[in-house]
């Protein structure tokens, strides 16, 4: 008989964990958030995607487009530093790599 592997055990008490604890949430009330359908009024039109990228085009300048482009290069060179810093560290100590092997091992020699 072989006996289930501890990754599906956590997978499966993780769900059962969040079933549990959404089951014991009060629902929100929306009541208040939704405003009446008045059947007199037409419904909306709606608009083909050659429309929509006329529009979007005619409300964005060039000027906003360079400032995009300048802040997502900025973020993207901050996060870049970022990973370069995170990846010079070990995550774990050589205490900590030792206790883990040690686990690994005896849980792949109970199998």
């Amino acid at each position: 008989m072989s006996h289930p592997r501890p990754s599906s055990l956590l997978l499966t008490g993780g769900i059962a964990l969040m079933l549990f604890l959404s089951a014991c949430a009060e629902r929100p009330d929306l009541s208040g958030r939704v405003a009446p359908i008045d059947p007199d009024q037409p419904w909306p039109s709606l608009l083909d995607s050659a429309t929509l990228a006329q529009s979007g085009a005619a409300t964005v300048s060039e000027e906003d487009s360079l400032d995009q482009a300048q802040t997502l290069e900025a973020r993207a060179a901050a996060l870049q530093a970022r990973a370069s810093r995170l990846s010079q560290a070990p995550l774990l100590s050589q205490t900590e790599r030792d206790q883990l092997q040690s686990a690994v091992t005896r849980l792949n020699d109970t199998d």
